[in-house]
């Protein structure tokens, strides 16, 4: 029989595993890290969610420093002198100079880590330079359903807290412009979890990613298809998922 586990049901886990580590070990160096939370096309009603939990986060001793922005204006060369990594919870084709944009992959490029949450990805379809960064775009949602996720990667500093295969009800991406020899894939769908003769899909190949890193210059780039529920941002496990991730980015974990 097939054991799984949902996001809530790992606490326990987590709580064992973290319980009786020395405080010198937990209080670690903490990254710098800018949220921009922006949405030029479809407004996620979890963003004021997202952006507490963000906040919250970035009060936990083992996570990160976050400063909140809502426009892509305020990303400047001098202002990214400021940060460890640079995180986008975004859609649509934000304004932002051409200057700033170029300022934000020279960033990535020269070390800075970059984070793309759920619709990053569906973000700056006109700058292709973006989507070659974070690695791919969104092409539709075939699946809003619980479905069966692996674990691919179980030793990355965003899994390693979890078990494969859990289930987590999601609205789950597929992406165009997207290559699992140019990722490193994290998560993935267990395709035996979901219709695949569904509407929308687009993807021939059955490879549906919901995680990646990769790196574009000498820069990091984590990205998680994760975050369209509320219930999903309120979760320990994606919390965690996020805090390794962005840490990671940070080049402070590996």
């Amino acid at each position: 029989m097939t054991k799984r586990c949902s996001w809530h049901s790992l606490l326990p886990i987590l709580v064992c595993v973290t319980v009786g580590i020395p405080n010198d070990a937990v209080a670690q160096e903490r990254p710098n890290l800018l949220y921009l939370t922006e949405p030029a096309a479809w407004v996620h009603t979890v963003l004021p969610v997202a952006e507490e939990v963000m906040r919250a986060l970035g009060e936990k001793p083992d996570a990160f420093n976050v400063t909140v922005i809502r426009s892509a204006e305020q990303i400047t060369k001098a202002t990214l002198t400021n940060y460890d990594v640079v995180a986008f919870n975004t859609t649509g084709e934000l304004p932002m100079a051409a200057s700033k944009q170029e300022a934000l992959l020279e960033f990535v490029r020269n070390g800075g880590g970059f984070v793309g949450v759920h619709s990053a990805t569906d973000t700056f379809y006109e700058w292709p330079e973006y989507g070659e960064m974070l690695g791919g775009y969104f092409d539709g949602h075939p699946w809003h359903q619980e479905v069966g996720v692996a674990v691919e990667d179980a030793d990355h500093p965003s899994t390693r807290h979890l078990e494969s295969p859990l289930t987590l009800y999601e609205e789950i991406y597929q992406f165009k412009d997207w290559n699992r020899t140019d990722v490193h894939v994290l998560l993935s769908v267990d395709t035996t979890s979901v219709d695949m003769e569904a509407d929308g899909i687009n993807r021939t190949d059955g490879d549906f990613a919901l995680s990646w890193t990769r790196e574009y210059g000498n820069g990091r780039i984590f990205y998680t298809a994760l975050g369209h529920e509320p219930a999903t941002w309120r979760d320990s496990q994606f919390q965690g998922h996020l805090i390794g991730g962005v840490r990671w980015a940070a080049g402070l974990e590996e």
